[in-house]
């Protein structure tokens, strides 16, 4: 399994508190099965489980920490349109749907021209 880009870990290993076995590794033998010892094994798997809730809670700081920088990433990146009176502008079809809504028709409606400014974001068109 592939770690998630946001924990950087396996949702496997956060489940149980150990990477799975992946069906290929027990058609061929491997290192894994070669060096097996049962005993060791049990052992490295209660480690394992004690580790498990430090595991989770470092994969929630790490997700914590890739939200917050996705999020400076994409306000970096936004563009604040200043509209002003006598612009033109499209509208989105909201209240007045199209009879025949395909993928190809048009989702907007328009030019209109901002006649005043109501609010933020908000404008009367003629």
């Amino acid at each position: 399994m592939t770690p998630s880009n946001a924990t950087g870990e396996t949702p496997f290993s956060l489940v149980f508190g150990t990477e799975a076995v992946v069906p290929v590794e027990v058609c061929f033998p491997n290192i894994r099965q070669i060096c097996f010892d049962e005993e060791k094994n049990e052992e490295c798997i209660r480690e394992c489980l004690d580790f498990t809730d430090e595991l989770r809670d470092h994969a929630l700081y790490r997700m914590q920490r890739y939200k917050h920088m996705t999020t400076q990433f994409y306000n970096r990146r936004v563009k604040i349109w200043q509209l002003s009176v006598g612009n033109l502008v499209l509208r989105l079809f909201k209240a007045s749907k199209p009879k025949k809504q395909d993928k190809l028709n048009s989702k907007w409606e328009g030019p209109y021209r901002i006649r005043r400014v109501i609010g933020p974001g908000t404008y009367e068109l003629e």
